[in-house]
This record gives structure tokens, sequence and C-alpha cells, in this order.
């Protein structure tokens, strides 16, 4: 059966129409066979984070950003993000959410940690805190401050260079005079050790004797204390003799 060309057309406008659903369906993350709950995440800002953003958990795809509240209340504003994540995840009390980049065209994704180790599951609706993202332009700012700082301290010690440049020269020579004087005096002082090799062996030697020695009559004495009192009878009788 031959189409006519109504037909053909008619055909071709509901397939489009039907992969437009599709890629809606998949480009929008609707989830409609997957189940979930809803949490809220607050942040200071959300730097870039817009509706429905991924939400990764450890790597891993588990949801979106299903709405973006901004609320003024009296400690100041606070954007709160509605994440809508899958059941398959189940978060702990002091489960944190954090923002990064996707990749290099700078889209913006909201990460979760699990929590506390043993805590308690997060019911629907739960509030966990936000850590704030790194502000750049800041860092860029705080960067170029610190650039600033060392170029004038690169300046000013080019300046003090240059201006005791004969002073620092002066300081270089004597130290030089110095090292020779010092190599001088430990090349002399070896030469002594070695025109008196034999004469320090000798003391050394005969030091070691003296010790032995006084340790040999230490121990003597500690065997024997009664020779103490005896010699000192022994003097105390010549003295006697001697005055006779």
């Amino acid at each position: 059966m031959k189409m006519n060309n109504e037909t053909k057309i008619g055909l071709m406008v509901f397939i489009v129409i039907v992969l437009l659903a599709v890629l809606t369906v998949k480009t929008g993350n609707f989830n409609l066979s997957t189940k979930g709950y809803r949490i809220k995440a607050q942040f200071e800002n959300v730097d870039g984070v817009n509706l429905n953003s991924p939400v990764m958990f450890n790597g891993f795809e588990v949801g979106i950003v299903d709405d973006i509240l901004i609320k003024d209340e009296q400690d100041g504003i606070t954007m709160e993000l509605l994440l809508w994540v899958s059941d398959k995840v189940r978060l702990r009390e002091g489960s944190k959410a954090y923002i990064k980049n996707l990749g290099f065209m700078g889209e913006k994704y909201v990460g979760l940690t699990s929590g506390n180790k043993g805590g308690a599951f997060l019911s629907p609706g739960a509030t966990i805190a936000g850590q704030e993202p790194p502000n750049f332009d800041n860092l860029l700012t705080e960067g170029q401050e610190i650039a600033k700082r060392l170029r004038s301290i690169s300046e000013n010690v080019d300046e003090r260079l240059e201006k005791n440049q004969e002073s620092l020269d002066a300081i270089l020579a004597n130290l030089d005079l110095t090292m020779e004087d010092l190599a001088s005096v430990v090349s002399n002082i070896n030469d002594r050790l070695k025109a008196n090799e034999n004469k320090i062996d000798d003391t050394v030697s005969n030091l070691h004797g003296l010790s032995v020695n006084l340790e040999e009559l230490s121990y003597d004495l500690k065997l024997n204390p009664w020779k103490i009192m005896y010699r000192g009878k022994k003097k105390e009788k010549s003295g006697e003799t001697d005055k006779e």
C-alpha cells in the first residue's frame, strides 16, 4: 500500500515528537521509573549550580538539583538546594554537600558525603550543611598581592646589594683571609701531632697504666681497709722514735 505525501509527513512528525519526548526525559532526568527522596542542602554561595545539575555520591550520579531557593534570613542570605536522590543512596547524620566542577567545560555538580559511620539514616526532607566552594576570584586576588610583595622584596634586596656592594666584597675578602688562617692553623696542628706522635702515644700509655694501678689500689683497699690504719700507726711509731 502506497502512502501519500500527507501520511509520510504526519509519520515523520510523529517520530520526531517521540524522539524529542525521549530526549527531554533523559536530559531532564525526570527519573520516572526510579524511586527516591528529597533532601535540602544549604550554602552561602552555590557557585553556578543550576536546576537539573547532577548530584554525585562517591563519583556516581545518584540524583539532580530539583529546586533552588533563596532565603533571606536575619543572619544573611542562604541558598537552599532541594536535591532529589535515588533511594539506593542512604545518607547518615553528619553527611555534607559540596560543589565541584564536573569537567573542563565548567559544569557544576553537587557531591554528597556518606556521613558519620554508624550514625542514624537521614529521613526525607532532612537538611544537611554545605561546604562552601573556593572563591577563585579571591584566590587570584591574593595571588596577585603575594606576587606584588615578592616583587617588592626582590627590588629591595637588589637595591641593598647595589648600595652595599663594596662592603659585601670586603666581607667576602675578609672571610677568604680568615679561612686561609684557619687552614694554616689546622695544618700546624697536624704537623705538631705528627711530630709528637710517639710522645703522645707514650703519654696515653702511661696514663692508661696509671689508671690500671689506681684501679688495683682501690680494689685492694676495698678488700683490706685495715691497711690504711696499719700504715698510719706505723708512721706514728716512727715519729715517736724520731722524738726520742
